[in-house]
């Protein structure tokens, strides 16, 4: 790697401090509201055309002390939703005018009821996501959002017209764009940007205005093209699981001589990829795109939609490895794990498979397993190139590759 990227640079100026930071404060001084959302089942382009700032909910870098939280949630609630209620119940999200959750298990329930009882804002909503991708549960979720586009306009005193809707997706889909062709990139032998980094820039780009967001990401593409960035490392990884905010383990992972070139994250691909249809109704546009379009997540059935996406990825970005990183009681990522496992044996690509705390800043323990697995893929890799004579890449690499088996 070599020069700095001055506008990733600007991004994290304007993130900082977390959460309310620089371009938060901006806004509000400005008299603009801040509505909060949790989980990717929230439109940010409905909040968007109210004219306020949506801001996604989350921990960041930092360790989080969960005292607090777990008195008032059961001891198998996942580890997200007892990090985003102990900052609440800290008031770290007090400068939030809106809260809205999209509710996609017990652990957001939980987390719903209690910021309602012991830390409540001015306004706040919830959505259900369905489970399943269908044209009925599209509707079903269509509908919910016109109930909470109405509910939302009430707040802000005026309804929110499709004309400004449309304009909302317009600026989000120019944003998706940038992201996509900044994962393109991310394809070549040398890629421009670490894993790292690339996970600060979609953060940052759910903590600032989209207007002023879409510009930085055009300057960084700008900044890659004319200075020919490159990451040099021997190992590409893919790091796949749950809600990912905290950058230091990828951090010291990509200084072990290795690099992540893609995900499958909700603060990753699952946020960016796909494009909203402008050529619908901008409220069923939406629908679709976030319940259908989207790359799926655990949750949804069918599952195996989720594992071809994956193992689809994985080869395209040419991938050593793969890193599935697992919240600690998050049961949904937990429970793919075997299929997962077995898709990628399949292909030939090793996976890691690794238990975290969400919040927990620490990276010693993480990065002593991730570095005997980048060992063993050396090791590998080695191996394999003596045993052929031929490349780096094994031969189950290099074979055309199965199907999915669809679990049952």
């Amino acid at each position: 790697m070599n020069t700095p990227l001055m506008a990733l640079a600007e991004m994290q100026r304007l993130t900082t401090p977390f959460p309310d930071g620089t371009a938060v404060r901006a806004w509000k001084a400005e008299g603009g509201r801040v509505v909060g959302f949790v989980g990717l089942g929230v439109p940010e382009e409905v909040i968007h055309a109210a004219r306020m700032l949506p801001f996604r909910i989350s921990a960041d870098n930092e360790p989080i002390a969960l005292q607090t939280a777990e008195g008032y949630m059961s001891a198998n609630t996942g580890s997200v939703a007892k990090a985003l209620l102990q900052m609440a119940l800290d008031g770290r999200y007090d400068f939030l005018d809106a809260v809205v959750f999209s509710v996609t298990n017990e652990g957001t329930g939980g987390l719903v009821d209690n910021w309602r009882a012991y830390a409540p804002r001015p306004y706040m909503d919830s959505i259900f996501l369905p489970l399943k991708r269908t044209e009925e549960a599209c509707a079903l979720y269509l509908s919910d959002l016109d109930d909470w586009r109405s509910r939302l306009s009430e707040m802000r005193c005026a309804y929110i017209v499709d004309r400004d809707l449309k304009r909302s997706i317009e600026l989000y889909n120019h944003g998706r764009d940038l992201l996509q062709k900044l994962y393109a990139l991310r394809k070549r032998e040398r890629p421009p940007v670490t894993g790292a980094e690339s996970l600060e820039i979609i953060k940052a780009a759910t903590r600032m205005p989209r207007e002023q967001f879409n510009d930085l990401l055009e300057q960084l593409l700008a900044e890659i093209a004319s200075t020919g960035r490159e990451v040099r490392k021997s190992r590409r990884l893919m790091v796949i699981g749950s809600d990912l905010q905290n950058s230091t383990w990828i951090k010291a992972v990509e200084a072990l001589d290795a690099v992540v070139v893609t995900d499958d994250l909700c603060t990753g691909t699952r946020y960016c990829f796909g494009q909203v249809d402008a050529t619908l109704p901008p409220m069923e546009a939406l629908a679709r795109y976030y319940l259908l379009a989207r790359t799926p997540g655990p949750r949804v059935w069918p599952a195996w939609e989720r594992f071809r996406h994956i193992v689809g990825m994985a080869e395209q970005y040419r991938v050593d490895g793969v890193i599935s990183q697992v919240q600690r009681h998050d049961d949904e990522y937990g429970q793919d794990t075997a299929f997962l496992r077995k898709a990628m044996h399949e292909r030939g690509i090793p996976v890691l498979e690794l238990e975290v705390e969400y919040g927990d800043g620490r990276s010693t323990q993480l990065t002593t397993r991730i570095g005997a697995f980048l060992e063993a893929l050396r090791k590998r890799t080695k191996a394999g190139f003596q045993s052929t004579g031929m490349s780096s890449e094994s031969p189950a690499r290099n074979a055309p590759a199965p199907a999915v088996r669809r679990p049952h």
